[in-house]
């Protein structure tokens, strides 16, 4: 789907937001520290959910992953919350905003 190249804003470098961007998934995994790729998948009652999958270009273990706060590149007011582990040291958390969740 798409990838959203994130930028800290703040100075320890946690609070992510994201910028949209036509990367393809091989421009995003060598140009940008940090990104997030979208899904859209369809839930047991036949409802579409967009997620996040977020990806690190540098290795990190589960306690640098989790220190990231992220801004929701569809709505920019939602923090998205993370609800799906860890896949390597580079596919990090799977992510939904709970303000779209509610739309």
């Amino acid at each position: 789907m798409a990838n959203y190249p994130l930028k800290a804003s703040n100075k320890e470098g946690t609070l992510l937001l994201p910028n949209n961007s036509s990367y393809s998934d091989e421009y995003a995994e060598k140009t940008c520290d940090l990104f997030l790729r979208s899904s859209v998948e369809q839930d047991g009652q036949g409802k579409l959910h967009k997620y996040y999958r977020l990806h690190a270009k540098q290795a990190h273990n589960t306690e640098m992953a989790l220190a990231y706060d992220i801004q929701c590149p569809e709505c920019r007011v939602g923090m998205l919350k993370q609800i799906g582990r860890q896949l390597n040291y580079n596919e990090l958390g799977l992510y939904r905003c709970p303000v779209c969740d509610r739309k």
